[in-house]
């Protein structure tokens, strides 16, 4: 019953790109093989106690029927009291003995359907630590790209740093190039490395200064001096992104941004 909730929830999930998921899969895969161990653990010791009894039961038919011989070679009335009594212990022992061989059947095909539910599990895990693998390390630039914003949206920053960097190494002049670099800024902003921010926000507007991603470059820039108390550097930027990009969605929060820095230098007078 186990197996069976586990392979219709896995199955019928999403491919797992996270690194938290697919560690909680393999949990989830090993302990299932762990439970499965320790039940055939118990049904071996299971089916030899049954054959302990059996052999013990086979034994006792073996003296029912050697009394029965016994009491076979007697005449008069001992004869008809022993042949009863023969005859009803030996239909018991029959009867333990069918049972016994009932048990052990059914112990028998339970543990063969145990281990063959067993290896699809094993086999399933296999091919989907393999597409795990291959979801991990995409080749085509725009599953790279993908995976490093969910890297990002995940808190794994090292790994979309990574991404992010590969991609750009090779996909330099893909479109998506200025995006994939102001990412990369945003995987250092996101650690307060905020000189290392900076020079990747700065990359955006040396290399794809037309871009649409070059008012945030702008605005983040701003906001890593501003993070580390440097509002006259930061002012410089917010300014640059009202004036040059006044529709843009970041110049909403620069104006916000310098209303806090020159805030902040009113109460310092």
């Amino acid at each position: 019953m186990r197996l069976a909730l586990l392979l219709v929830l896995v199955l019928g999930s999403a491919c797992v790109t996270t690194k938290s998921e697919g560690e909680a899969m393999r949990k989830d895969i090993d302990g299932l093989r762990a439970s499965f161990e320790q039940d055939k653990k118990e049904a071996r010791a299971e089916r030899e106690r049954l054959r302990s009894e059996q052999a013990k039961a086979v034994k006792e038919l073996a003296d029912a029927l050697d009394a029965l011989n016994r009491a076979a070679r007697k005449t008069g009335a001992d004869l008809a009291v022993d042949l009863e009594k023969a005859q009803g212990e030996v239909a018991t022992l029959k009867g333990q003995i069918e049972v016994f061989l009932h048990k052990m059947e059914g112990f028998e095909k339970g543990l063969a359907e145990r281990d063959k539910k067993l290896d699809d599990v094993h086999a399933w895990k296999l091919a989907r630590d393999k597409a795990m693998q291959a979801a991990e390390h995409p080749t085509e630039k725009g599953a790279i790209y993908k995976l490093a914003l969910q890297k990002i949206d995940a808190g794994d920053t090292a790994r979309a740093r990574e991404l992010l960097t590969g991609f750009l190494s090779k996909f330099g002049s893909d479109p998506f190039a200025p995006n994939a670099q102001y990412w990369l800024g945003e995987t250092y902003y996101a650690e307060r490395r905020f000189n290392d921010a900076i020079v990747e926000f700065q990359k955006v507007l040396k290399d794809w200064k037309k871009s649409e991603k070059t008012p945030d470059a702008l605005l983040k820039i701003g906001m890593s001096f501003q993070a580390q108390n440097d509002c006259k550097n930061a002012v410089l930027f917010f300014d640059e992104v009202v004036a040059a990009h006044r529709n843009s969605t970041a110049a909403k929060t620069a104006k916000e941004r310098l209303k806090e820095c020159r805030g902040k230098k009113a109460s310092q007078r």
